[in-house]
């Protein structure tokens, strides 16, 4: 089973590459003339609408956090139970499965529908308030600053891709324990020596959860009513720190590895050399993709500040909620048959979870159904998905660049994104398209 990265590419696109690249760059395109002609000034605020009282009432009620942190705590107890416990192999344990596909990817659909929904569930947050209270008053701290915890956090991601892209053994069970354990260890000490602040800035998935959300329907209003709202809202009020910006284009730049590995002459040059070389050469490739990303995006914002308004002095994190539908769109294409499949593989592995010869959800003997999704299907979710997300960041950035770019200069203001958003465009749909 190859856990070791998404669904990677496919090369069965229903329609030529060349016409999926100049499509999906068309769109990109239009959705930029269309807001700069049709919406040359800052938008009104949306309209929210309130949920139900008792919806609301049930949302904030205590018992509720309390009951979903104890899922949380059942479900990552499961998984480091069958990690540790379990058979060796990802073909037996469902671990791999669990924390790959059921979490990893799950939260990206979690996210969206419901807003941070790793905040919602974290297990470690239950844990660290327990260990807060036997904790003498001398040995709690407050959090040094802002980016101090989110370093914490960009380099979990940065540690987590390593594990499921370079790693030489990802689906190892074992390799799944130790990366859950360590995650457990660090922010349970972490959140007891600096509190809830901590797992706001310093936990790579709440920070990431937290980011998707922005997508969400599921918002608070400023006085913190729970609402419904238009999903780009998120985007267009969102406010970002430089944690925020990195963690999204590491998580944009893991995605564009994950391809460029699933290209045949990554294959086979890495059959040639075996491993350990494959690893470090994979480390090396995954340390320049993101480098090369982190500096396509500081040229794109170095010269949008020549266009900026007297009164704005930077715009290094104006542009990080823009990135946002991208990086799911990208995520969405790499993932989704492999979500489907190995999905499925983790429910039917979860009926023997510690290999007893148990069949505890009565499904022994069944497989895997690979024909629940056809090839067209997965190609058009592929490139729409980058499409579509590619379609919304330049819409939400053309929101931002209304606030930050002066009035005379909005449009070529708004060109190094733009062209920085056509290049991510093409990018995704030939690694998603080639395999």
């Amino acid at each position: 089973m190859a856990l070791a990265h998404g669904i990677g590419g496919r090369s069965d696109l229903p329609v030529p590459l060349w016409l999926a690249l100049y499509t999906g760059a068309a769109a990109v395109l239009i959705a930029f003339f269309v807001v700069s002609v049709l919406r040359p000034k800052p938008r009104p605020a949306g309209r929210e609408v309130p949920l139900p009282l008792l919806l609301r009432r049930i949302a904030d009620a205590r018992s509720t956090r309390a009951l979903l942190r104890a899922c949380g705590l059942i479900a990552f107890g499961a998984l480091l139970a069958a990690a540790w416990f379990g058979a060796d192999d990802s073909s037996r344990n469902p671990a791999p499965a669990w924390f790959y596909v059921w979490f990893w990817v799950g939260l990206i659909p979690a996210s969206l529908v419901f807003g941070p929904f790793w905040r919602l569930v974290n297990p470690m947050r239950p844990l660290a308030a327990i260990a807060r209270r036997c904790l003498p008053r001398t040995l709690r701290r407050d959090l040094p600053s802002d980016e101090a915890g989110y370093l914490v956090a960009v380099a979990g991601m940065v540690v987590f891709l390593w594990l499921e892209l370079a790693f030489p053994h990802p689906d190892s069970p074992r390799a799944v324990a130790v990366f859950a354990t360590i995650y457990a260890v660090t922010h349970t000490i972490g959140g007891a020596l600096f509190g809830p602040r901590w797992f706001a800035r310093a936990d790579t998935f709440e920070v990431y959860s937290g980011l998707i959300a922005a997508l969400s329907p599921l918002g608070r209003s400023a006085g913190g009513r729970l609402v419904l709202r238009s999903p780009l809202a998120g985007l267009r009020d969102g406010r970002a720190g430089p944690g925020h910006t990195a963690l999204a284009l590491v998580v944009l730049g893991g995605t564009m590895f994950d391809g460029l590995s699933r290209l045949s002459p990554w294959s086979d040059l890495t059959r040639v050399i075996g491993q350990p070389a494959t690893s470090v050469l994979a480390t090396a490739t995954l340390l320049v993709v993101l480098a090369l990303n982190f500096r396509a995006y500081r040229d794109a914002i170095r010269t949008t500040g020549a266009h900026l308004r007297p009164d704005i002095s930077t715009v290094d994190d104006e542009f990080t909620y823009p990135l946002v539908p991208i990086m799911v769109g990208y995520s969405v294409a790499h993932y989704f048959s492999f979500a489907v499949f190995e999905g499925q593989r983790g429910w039917l592995l979860a009926t023997d979870p510690f290999g007893r010869g148990w069949d505890l959800l009565g499904v022994g003997g069944a497989a895997v159904d690979y024909t629940v999704l056809a090839p067209s299907v997965i190609a058009v979710v592929q490139v729409g998905a980058i499409v579509l997300g590619h379609v919304a960041g330049v819409v939400s950035a053309h929101d931002r660049a209304l606030r930050v770019v002066r009035a005379g200069e909005l449009r070529v203001g708004q060109y190094p994104m733009l062209t920085l958003m056509v290049v991510y465009t093409g990018i995704g749909i030939v690694l998603v398209s080639a395999g």
